[in-house]
């Protein structure tokens, strides 16, 4: 389109059009940069797999083009008799691969990195809910088998524990319930008073730079704590935890210095006189327990519970919105 058409475009929108008109024009532009923009990541897709020329099936070097859909995306082919013979595209063995609607994934993307709920995405993006509940999961389950992240430094590690959920099972009303005790509705609490099997643990560690780790425990065994964060935490860090007995065997480990940090409680006097009684740079557990009130904030309230299947998935989620990515670069991080 010329300057003088575009030109054209713009004073019937500004003068003649109606509002109703003004809505399908912004919806329609809205998907065609969907489009293009998705139309870039599969590009580059291609490029790759036209470049290392191996099947995403067998593994076999030497695939050859072979047409395009009715979409127009590129189609390969794995050539016999070295490789399988199976035909794919550069979505195969992704999370996008057979996903429809490719115009409102970019939509449904940044919705997800706004929180938004199924309700709002069903009423806004035109996507059936129980659809909507499965992108969500179908694009979450790859970002818990990322990498864990090195921490370094001061590390503060704590864990936190959420109560065990089969939100969504129906076991109780088909006569095999998945626990022995009756179902726990909404907003209820645990039978068992403190700690009990009823609770999952999550232990989490992150330091000053940014960097968190987080696991989701069967147990608050001391060696599954040791497990879970030993591969996440560099030599000659210096890790504060309360007094649980895993976080010392973890920093000798990991051959680091471990230190217990003691609550400090005030004195009635410290109280009355309104003062500020913590020293500047004294070691505390204030940036791992913040984190755990932003987690039981998110999955409480936000999420309004979520079951203790997927709770890694939310606790991905959550971990890879602190870095608020780009839409475009969060399908790309999970067609990867």
């Amino acid at each position: 389109m010329d300057d003088a058409a575009f030109g054209a475009v713009e004073r019937a929108i500004r003068g003649s059009m109606t509002a109703e008109q003004c809505v399908r024009i912004e919806r329609l532009a809205r998907e065609t940069v969907a489009s293009r923009a998705l139309e870039a990541l599969i590009g580059e897709k291609v490029v790759d797999l036209a470049s290392s020329r191996r099947c995403p099936h067998c593994g076999t070097v030497g695939i050859v083009k072979h047409g395009r859909d009715e979409n127009g995306q590129q189609r390969f082919r794995c050539r016999l008799p070295l490789g399988c013979g199976r035909t794919f595209n550069a979505l195969t063995n992704t999370p996008l691969a057979r996903m429809r609607k490719p115009e409102v994934w970019l939509a449904y993307a940044e919705a997800l990195g706004e929180r938004r709920s199924l309700d709002w995405v069903h009423e806004h993006l035109g996507i059936a809910r129980l659809t909507a509940w499965r992108w969500r999961h179908r694009l979450l389950t790859p970002l818990t088998n990322c990498p864990a992240q090195m921490l370094s430094g001061i590390v503060e590690a704590d864990e936190t524990y959420f109560l065990r959920s089969f939100k969504g099972h129906r076991g109780w009303k088909r006569g095999h319930p998945p626990e022995n005790r009756p179902p726990r509705y909404r907003g209820s609490g645990a039978i068992k008073r403190g700690l009990s099997s009823e609770q999952v643990p999550v232990v989490t560690a992150l330091d000053r730079a940014g960097g968190v780790v987080e696991a989701v425990l069967d147990g608050r065994r001391e060696d599954d704590i040791v497990i879970a964060l030993c591969g996440s935490i560099t030599p000659g860090s210096l890790i504060c935890s309360d007094g649980l007995s895993a976080y010392p065997k973890l920093a000798e480990l990991v051959a680091s210095e471990h230190r217990t940090i003691e609550p400090f409680k005030p004195t009635p006097e410290q109280k009355a006189a309104g003062l500020s009684w913590r020293r500047p740079g004294t070691l505390t557990l204030g940036r791992v327990n913040g984190h755990h009130a932003v987690l039981k904030n998110a999955i409480n309230g936000l999420f309004k519970g979520v079951s203790t299947r997927y709770l890694p998935d939310y606790l991905a989620l959550l971990r890879t919105l602190r870095n608020k990515p780009e839409p475009v670069a969060f399908l790309a991080a999970i067609a990867a």
